[in-house]
């Protein structure tokens, strides 16, 4: 998650991304990517522009213990922001997992929602003070148009089932796991896995502009 350090408006805020402070800002227009690396950074409202093909890489898939689900499928493609400096590997997804009765029992929405897992090597920004996980990711494809965001609400069943929940990546480190998502039954037709990188306003003037990063995962 982005570590925020100060409000400034209700539509503005302040987070430490790195070395230099940028001011958030909930414009979803197309600003020009900054070259150098202000003093502190902050992450603006979701962004709306996308970026095409990732690259691929042969990084290693890590292992997903055996859980109550479908098979896991390779995919192996990678995404750099230059910008933030933040990179990212999806080794494989699960399109199928079941939870338990008892997760069923106790997330009764689950009934009406199929789970995909995501399985994904992040490494956060060294250029700037931030954390890279789970929730900046989405799983967007969906029939009615909106990105899903990722879920905690089975981390403890995926853990004990052997797929262990993505840790938050500290400035400069990397860490392995899997993203959970909860779209409605029969909602994603294709799946594709988007980071979103939010827009922010540098101390000196410069901005950053929000970009969207999509792989495919079929």
């Amino acid at each position: 998650m982005r570590v925020r350090v100060q409000t400034c408006l209700p539509a503005i805020a302040a987070v430490i991304v790195g070395g230099a402070l940028l001011t958030a800002c909930n414009d979803d227009s197309d600003s020009s990517d900054a070259s150098s690396s202000p003093s502190q950074t902050t992450s603006a409202a979701a962004p709306s522009d996308t970026s095409a093909a990732p690259t691929t890489s042969a990084t290693a898939s890590s292992t997903g213990g055996a859980g109550n689900s479908g098979s896991p499928v390779a995919v192996n493609k990678s995404f750099d922001d230059p910008v933030l400096g933040e990179k990212a590997t999806v080794l494989k997804y699960v399109a199928g997992y079941q939870p338990s009765a008892a997760a069923k029992s106790k997330f009764s929405a689950l009934a009406d929602e199929d789970v995909v897992l995501v399985d994904v090597k992040v490494t956060a920004s060294s250029k700037y003070y931030d954390t890279f996980g789970a929730d900046s990711f989405y799983l967007t494809g969906m029939s009615n148009g909106i990105d899903q965001a990722s879920t905690t609400i089975l981390d403890d069943e995926l853990k004990s089932a052997g797929y262990t929940p993505l840790p938050d990546a500290e400035t400069g480190k990397t860490t392995t796991g899997w993203v959970a998502f909860t779209p409605d039954k029969g909602d994603a037709k294709k799946l594709v896995l988007r980071y979103k990188r939010l827009a922010a306003q540098a101390n000196d003037g410069m901005s950053i502009s929000a970009k969207n990063f999509d792989i495919p995962l079929n």
